[in-house]
């Protein structure tokens, strides 16, 4: 029979195949397991096994962790969740507010907190190099788009509000005000250099650098504005803040290499 499938279809099917062997195989050894060892002891190597198991071969265990994380949720809830941050902050523009990262080889989650209620949720995707995991592309809140996989424009369309740097990181967001639906939430998307740039973005981002320094007329800063917009989003945050403090939480490249 003539096989009609594209090579990335067959690509596709091959990984799934191989990840369907791989779980029969991880099963019967834990079956194994059970049968010579204490069935506590065991359980609980059999969870944290199974989780690095799922880890590098999908990105179930981290979009769950993320998914149950929403504004409002108070500190002892979350680091239940997700444990403790491996650096805090204190705000520059208003110090009853804190930045709490946590870093993994997927993402970087950071929660702000004033006192210990969560007032905005920051998730950025990282390259992770593995052959058998696609990207980790999160669903965006209160939307139908994913990280790595939408661009800018098509998470938050027609947005006037942006925040940029093309120093200390490299950066570009765009941010809207949801509707009742959305709690009339502040809905940030972005990209930033924590993972690859792709194209002329950074050559962009200095040619707007350039043009706001001159002048602020949206004529002129709009076309690069709309070019930015174009990239897939590597980024999102969803708050009850103003905008100006997820661009204060965003760690500089410089701070993001030693901390992590």
């Amino acid at each position: 029979m003539e096989n009609n499938s594209t090579p990335t279809e067959q690509v596709t099917e091959e990984k799934k195949t191989t990840i369907k062997k791989l779980k029969e195989y991880f099963i019967l050894l834990m079956v194994a397991l059970m049968g010579l060892g204490n069935w506590a002891d065991t359980k609980a190597l059999s969870i944290e096994a199974y989780n690095g198991f799922i880890t590098n071969f999908t990105n179930k265990i981290e979009e769950k962790k993320i998914s149950m994380l929403d504004i409002g949720n108070y500190l002892p809830y979350a680091q239940k969740q997700i444990g403790i941050p491996q650096v805090i902050k204190t705000s520059k523009i208003d110090e009853r507010y804190e930045y709490r990262y946590y870093k993994e080889d997927k993402y970087l989650l950071t929660l702000i907190n004033k006192e210990t209620r969560i007032v905005a949720i920051v998730v950025h995707s990282l390259s992770y190099d593995k052959s058998l995991v696609d990207d980790f592309s999160p669903k965006v809140p209160f939307s139908n788009f994913k990280l790595k996989e939408h661009s800018l424009e098509q998470i938050v369309p027609d947005s006037n509000e942006f925040f940029y740097d093309s120093n200390n990181i490299k950066y570009y967001m765009q941010v809207k005000q949801l509707n009742a639906q959305g709690m009339f939430l502040n809905l940030t998307s972005g990209f930033s250099d924590y993972t690859e740039l792709k194209g002329n973005v950074a050559e962009d981002l200095f040619k707007l650098d350039e043009v706001t320094l001159m002048s602020d007329e949206q004529t002129l800063t709009s076309p690069i504005t709309k070019k930015l917009a174009t990239n897939k989003a590597t980024f999102y945050a969803i708050s009850e803040l103003p905008s100006e403090y997820i661009a204060d939480s965003l760690l500089t490249k410089y701070e993001f290499n030693v901390y992590f």
